[in-house]
C-alpha cells in the first residue's frame, strides 16, 4: 500500500469514526481546524502548506483590502482557535515561532464556520506590539484576544485591537 493509499484510508476512517460519533473529541477537533487554517490562509496567500518552521510558504503573494501584501516567499505562522476559555480566545506555542516567520495568522473559529474572522499581522509588528503571557518559562508563549473582540468586554485590548487592525475577508483580493 503507498503512502497515498494509506492517507486516504486514514481519512475515510477518521471520517466514519467522526460520523459515528455523539460527542467531539476536543484534541482531533483542534487539530483538524489548525490543518484547514493552514490550507485557508495557503489558498488566501497562493501558498502552500509546508512542514517547517512555519506553516505556509506564499507562492505569489497576495494584497488584501487592508493594505497588507504578502510577498512571494513570504513564510507565515498560522494558529486556528476553536475555542474560547472565559470570553478569551488564545494561540499557543509562539515563542519559537519570532524569528521563524514574516506574518502570524490568527484564524478564529470560535463562532462557527460561518462566522470565521482571519487576521494576518507582520511578525515583527506581532510580536514588538503583542502583550503575551509567559508559560512554561517562555515569555512570548500565548497571546490572547477578546472572544467579543470587545464589544461586551475590556479583555486585552491591545491584542483585540492588533487583530482587528489587521483582519482580512476570506477572499484573495488580487
Amino acid at each position: 500500500m503507498s503512502i497515498l493509499e494509506t492517507y486516504k484510508w486514514l481519512s475515510e476512517q477518521q471520517h466514519k469514526a467522526i460520523s459515528e460519533s455523539d460527542k467531539v473529541n476536543a484534541e482531533i477537533a483542534k487539530s483538524m481546524a489548525g490543518n484547514e487554517g493552514e490550507r485557508m490562509i495557503a489558498r488566501l496567500v497562493n501558498g502552500k502548506v509546508v512542514s517547517r518552521e512555519f506553516d505556509v510558504l506564499s507562492i505569489d503573494g497576495a494584497t488584501f483590502s487592508n493594505g497588507i501584501t504578502v510577498r512571494e516567499g513570504d513564510r507565515i505562522e498560522v494558529k486556528t482557535a476553536i475555542y474560547q476559555t472565559n470570553g478569551s480566545i488564545t494561540a499557543y506555542s509562539l515563542d519559537s515561532k519570532q524569528d521563524e516567520c514574516d506574518f502570524v495568522a490568527l484564524i478564529d473559529m470560535t463562532n462557527g464556520k460561518d462566522n470565521i474572522r482571519i487576521s494576518i499581522i507582520p511578525a515583527d509588528l506581532f510580536f514588538d506590539e503583542g502583550e503575551f503571557n509567559q508559560s512554561k518559562g517562555k515569555a512570548k508563549n500565548r497571546f490572547s484576544w477578546s472572544g467579543s473582540y470587545n464589544v461586551s468586554d475590556e479583555k486585552r485590548t491591545s491584542n483585540t485591537n492588533l487583530f482587528k487592525a489587521y483582519e482580512v475577508n476570506y477572499e484573495r483580493i488580487n
